[in-house]
């Protein structure tokens, strides 16, 4: 993989997003050109089969299951061509017991940043004039600390495991299926937080509060 600049990657100056909802702009990092970049892209896989951007969004492709993504047409040429990496502080899951739901703040232990699998795509129709650029995340079975919050999660790549994902000259599945997995348990940590998170009009760092002062920094039990 020696072909990769390896210039620093840069980017504008961001507004910080604490409620990331779909069809949002996000960071992604990805290959293009032989280079390493950042640029910013919608949250939302567009296929480049879809008529419109609306209709897209009647299949709800802001995840993908990593167990279908070699195989399923929407996500098949994005997971052999176009794989990316979006990096997160953490994200939001709701934990559903009974009639209750409880949303949880997950991050890493040990690290601020989160590189999160993801595959991309351009669609462009004939006659518009600009590409829109979108991604899907891919997901993975719960490990044994997410399983007490949900049954899914992202695949939270080892950052040895980055470059792999992000070679767009490996193109077999087999050779990058591996990477499609739930990261070890120990990596992550888990509180409780308000139900604000639900509405994505509400955006401040108040949303990462613990529900309550003595909130544990491990999943419920």
């Amino acid at each position: 993989m020696q072909y990769l600049n390896r210039r620093p990657l840069r980017l504008e100056p961001l507004r910080p997003n604490y409620n990331m909802a779909p069809t949002q702009q996000s960071p992604v990092v990805l290959v293009r050109d032989d280079t390493r970049q950042i640029e910013q892209s919608r949250w939302g896989l567009v296929p480049v089969w879809a008529k419109s951007v609306a209709a897209a969004a009647k299949y709800s492709l802001i995840n993908t299951r990593g167990e279908e993504i070699a195989e399923k047409r929407t996500y098949a040429k994005a997971f052999r061509h176009r794989r990316c990496v979006v990096p997160l502080s953490g994200f939001f899951e709701w934990q559903r017991k009974e009639t209750r739901k409880r949303p949880f703040a997950i991050h890493l232990r040990d690290r601020p940043i989160m590189s999160v699998a993801a595959v991309w795509e351009r669609w462009q129709p004939t006659g518009t004039p600009e590409p829109l650029h979108s991604f899907s995340i891919v997901t993975t079975r719960a490990n044994s600390f997410m399983v007490n919050i949900h049954d899914r999660m992202p695949v939270i790549l080892d950052e040895k495991d980055v470059e792999l994902w992000l070679d767009p000259e490996v193109q077999e599945p087999e050779c990058v299926l591996p990477l499609v997995r739930p990261c070890p348990p120990e990596w992550l940590t888990a509180y409780e937080v308000s139900a604000a998170v639900n509405a994505p009009r509400h955006n401040s760092p108040d949303l990462l509060r613990p529900l309550a002062d003595n909130a544990s920094d491990a999943a419920p039990r």
